[in-house]
């Protein structure tokens, strides 16, 4: 990429809630918005959005056999780019689950619907919100999207992936699409998961004079460890 040619990228986040957490939206780098939201930096605009959760009424007070639509679906808006995620699995006083065991529990309950359609936000027939499903069933099906790849197991509670080709224009994808607790799970697994929240940030930068992913990427991390992530910017100003 030609040192002269100007970096576009953005990024928004969305924080996911459960186990009576109160939903909080976490803004990174960026200016706090509610819910959905737009970033743009130049002529790059990406949105993150869940549209078939239910802040007032979905997650609270979770019991075994409990299935909610949990569909955190990032959308390139304008322009091509490439796209990563990260989750960040943090206790309800916003520190970050560092306990392996916990993390495992919250990650045996998010499932990927490949049946799930992003485009029209439309949930999934494998899994399906009020049905019940054992520990077994659930484990037959991916916890993210096969079509975003982990680029770093960084540590627990902490994770990243990566769209794994480039997010057209006009193209949506969701990474995980439900929340599941196995119906044969005790109090000992829920005491073991307490309040908890899942933590959803989706960056993008632009496509154009990359070479591949790991080009844009490497580009992106550059950006953000100097500071110059700029929200709500203008190329006309």
């Amino acid at each position: 990429m030609k040192r002269s040619e100007k970096i576009i990228f953005s990024i928004i986040t969305i924080g996911l809630l459960a186990i009576i957490a109160v939903g909080t939206t976490l803004a990174y780098m960026t200016d706090r918005e509610d819910r959905t939201n737009r970033f743009s930096v130049g002529t790059l605009d990406i949105s993150l959005e869940e549209k078939n959760w239910d802040d007032g009424e979905d997650g609270k007070d979770l019991v075994p056999g409990d299935t909610y639509v949990k569909d955190p679906v990032v959308a390139a808006v304008k322009n091509d780019s490439y796209v990563r995620v990260r989750v960040t699995f943090r206790d309800g006083d916003g520190s970050i689950i560092r306990d392996r065991e916990r993390a495992g529990l919250i990650w045996q309950m998010i499932r990927y619907d490949s049946s799930y359609d992003a485009a029209a936000n439309t949930a999934g027939t494998v899994i399906v919100k009020g049905c019940s499903y054992s520990a077994t069933e659930l484990a037959l099906l991916p916890d993210v999207n096969p079509a975003f790849r982990a680029v770093s197991a960084g540590n627990t509670g902490e994770y990243c992936f990566a769209y794994s080709d480039i997010l057209r224009e006009g193209d949506k994808a969701a990474l995980f699409t439900n929340i599941a607790v196995p119906v044969e799970w005790t109090q000992t697994q829920l005491d073991k998961l307490g309040k908890f929240k899942i933590e959803v940030a989706a960056e993008a930068i632009q496509a154009k004079n990359f070479s591949g992913a790991d080009e844009a990427f490497a580009a992106l991390d550059s950006e953000i460890a100097a500071g110059t992530a700029v929200s709500g910017y203008d190329s006309s100003r």
